[in-house]
């Protein structure tokens, strides 16, 4: 483990009254492991002197490394340098370098540069100003009792983008870590966690990888660390035994989202795609559509939400709807075989069910859905039964349906 102590003080009302989550910590936490950091503490505070004053004094003495969010903009409710000058007795001036890297900034955008903007510029004496290359506000750098504070932005992309170019490097050049901290992530489906990790082949992985699990609904998350000179073999080594037992249900790696993943395989097929969608209101288009390319496989999507959309649009039989309802597997087919018609895509894929909360009945409760898939030679259709909320049998339901892809592109790639 590093030597070197390292706390996050993440300020900001709206972290602590449920507006936004903390997504700062997280990736401070990720991008510090690889450079051999690790995070000691952690504390969140509102937009309050007293507090910020408060948590600076409890944390100086402790730390060697103080990585501070939120506060940097222009804004009445952005205290964070006058706090900092007032805490630590310093007085709050000018900094020539800040106003130039706002100029800057600025001028490369083309913009009016707002002289209330240069409030940004005014920091605690002997304050180093950090480049900002994502937005205006320069972060800052002082030292005091031996403690290195780091102030940033709480935008998580400029607060990404100055840790990455400035605290990291900083940090290599006087306090440097340990071995890094390398961490690898994978998004599994179809199986619960203690059925996963019956499956996790322990006994043969490296000694020095550890294991995590997390919960992505309906995802379920592993993640492989190591802390070693030699991790990148250890993971490699652990990996190759992971996808060996669980490879099967395996739909994601690292930040890739599920629908990222069937899209890229979708794409690899070159199958083109058309979908149908009731109870899911859209989503598994929104899913697929949520990362650029999905126009090279997906060719149209249809939210047929009321019965007259089924009839009219996918040419669903009312005789269908009238004996088996909206919600069967005929009209699911049915769906499914008019879209392919009627977009010539290869592949055409249905869902109807009831999400509810409301909706249900003893022979189709709440959660009943229906998935459907047609393409040459191939009509499936088959139904399941869904727990949760109404959110929850969305999701559900989508990734499941994703999954079908998921299996059909691969089949078509063997």
């Amino acid at each position: 483990m590093s030597l070197i102590r390292i706390a996050v003080l993440a300020t900001g009302d709206e972290l602590l009254n449920g507006s936004i989550g903390d997504t700062n910590t997280r990736d401070i936490a990720r991008l510090l492991g690889p450079a051999g950091y690790r995070l000691d503490t952690s504390l969140c505070v509102p937009d309050n002197p007293e507090q910020i004053a408060r948590a600076l004094r409890l944390l100086i003495p402790q730390q060697d490394v103080i990585i501070a969010t939120g506060g940097l903009g222009s804004t009445g409710d952005d205290l964070t340098a006058k706090t900092v000058a007032q805490a630590l007795g310093r007085p709050l001036v000018e900094n020539q370098k800040a106003i130039e890297m706002i100029r800057r900034r600025y001028a490369e955008s083309g913009r009016e540069l707002d002289p209330v903007v240069l409030r940004q510029a005014l920091l605690p004496q002997k304050s180093v100003p950090l480049p900002n290359k994502e937005g205006s506000a320069p972060g800052f750098w002082l030292r005091q009792q031996g403690c290195d504070l780091f102030f940033l932005p709480g935008v998580p992309a400029e607060m990404r983008a100055m840790l990455t170019n400035a605290v990291i490097p900083a940090l290599q050049r006087n306090k440097p870590g340990s071995a890094p901290l390398l961490k690898r992530d994978y998004g599994f489906f179809g199986l619960s966690e203690p059925q996963i990790e019956s499956r996790i082949p322990y006994a043969d992985l490296p000694q020095a990888v550890q294991v995590g699990f997390s919960l992505d609904y309906p995802l379920v998350r592993i993640s492989l660390q190591a802390e070693t000179e030699d991790a990148e073999n250890l993971l490699d080594t652990a990996e190759a035994l992971l996808v060996e037992q669980l490879g099967d249900y395996l739909v994601a790696r690292g930040d890739e989202s599920m629908a990222e993943h069937v899209g890229q395989l979708l794409r690899r097929s070159g199958i083109s795609l058309s979908l149908a969608e009731s109870c899911t209101g859209g989503l598994i288009s929104q899913m697929l559509t949520s990362t650029p390319g999905a126009s090279d496989f997906l060719t149209r999507g249809a939210v047929t939400y009321a019965d007259s959309a089924k009839i009219d649009w996918l040419g669903v039989e009312p005789e269908i709807i009238a004996t088996y309802g909206a919600v069967s597997a005929e009209c699911a087919l049915a769906m499914a075989r008019g879209m392919r018609a009627a977009s010539a895509a290869d592949l055409s894929l249905a869902v109807t069910g009831i999400a509810g909360p409301g909706g249900g009945s003893d022979e189709k409760p709440v959660g009943t859905v229906f998935l459907a898939l047609a393409a040459e030679n191939v009509n499936q259709v088959r139904g399941y039964q869904f727990n949760g909320d109404r959110q929850k049998v969305q999701q559900m339901s989508a990734c499941m349906a994703l999954e079908w892809l998921r299996r059909f592109a691969i089949e078509s790639l063997s």
